[in-house]
């Protein structure tokens, strides 16, 4: 059985706690999984509070996820995240431009092609690799990651989308042992409050050990 995890929680409210999920950790309970182990039902008894979901992030992703403190907090959430300004930050394969954009239509679990848009700035160069900052203004499965892939600046640890040799060379050299995919912001009108509420989540300690390894090995390479 699957050990509790340490889940910080970055916000809480009468209406909203925002919490930084782990990698490898489901938000909720599926038919589809065997876990044992979920945020949803692990924050709950951390604030000894039933809580309910209002969005989710990948499995493999860590970072910012906004949990409703009763029916009503979830039904105004779910509308807001979909107009809220969603950030990532990912570590890609190759050397992209500034600044660019994807408007590919991604297919649902029906197969039907659905309207997605990404856009990405560049934060750091590597050696074969780039941290990029991500925004999206819709949310289909795996849109960050699908639309990296058809440009060929797949994501570090994509085991579905990524390429394998690459993804093994960074298991053995620099730990890296996850997806490098962080939802590192979310700024949404909180509507009982009339307010904007700007939460941000720390990258995990093992993606900025894995930053930190190519940073050293740029500064060597620059500095020979």
């Amino acid at each position: 059985m699957r050990a509790v995890p340490d889940i910080p929680i970055l916000h809480q409210d009468d209406h909203v706690v925002a919490v930084n999920k782990p990698s490898g950790l489901l938000v909720h309970r599926s038919a589809e999984s065997r876990d044992r182990v979920f945020l949803l039902q692990t924050v709950a008894r951390l604030i000894g509070q039933h809580l309910y979901p209002a969005h989710r992030i990948d499995r493999a992703a860590s970072g910012v996820v906004l949990l409703g403190m009763n029916p009503e907090d979830a039904r105004w959430l779910q509308p807001a995240l979909k107009e809220a300004t969603k950030e990532y930050l990912v570590l890609v394969r190759g050397d992209p431009p500034d600044e660019f954009e994807s408007d590919r239509p991604l297919g649902d679990e029906k197969k039907i092609k659905r309207e997605a848009h990404s856009s990405f700035v560049v934060e750091e160069r590597f050696l074969r690799t780039t941290l990029l900052r991500v925004r999206i203004s819709t949310g289909r499965r795996h849109q960050i990651r699908r639309h990296l892939a058809h440009l060929a600046f797949q994501i570090l640890g994509d085991t579905t989308y990524g390429k394998g040799r690459l993804n093994q060379e960074f298991r053995d050299r620099y730990d890296l042992h996850r997806l490098f995919l962080h939802a590192a912001r979310v700024r949404i009108y909180h509507e009982p409050e009339e307010r904007e509420l700007d939460v941000a989540a720390p990258l995990a300690p093992e993606l900025e050990a894995v930053l930190a390894r190519l940073r050293a090995e740029r500064d060597d390479r620059d500095g020979a």
